[in-house]
């Protein structure tokens, strides 16, 4: 086990940081998109 783990050190922590960062950025876009649906636009014409 500790052989695996010298070796393949490097490609685990590289995988687990992508893995860890797609949940963060997906979880950071269901905010905004939350953000986005609550907000509201009122778009006032004033015409001549």
């Amino acid at each position: 086990m500790k052989k695996i783990w010298t070796k393949y050190c490097g490609v685990i922590l590289l995988y687990s940081v992508i893995i860890c960062g797609v949940f963060v950025l997906n979880a950071r876009f269901k905010y905004l998109n939350e953000l986005e649906i609550e907000r509201v636009d009122y778009i006032v014409a004033i015409g001549d």
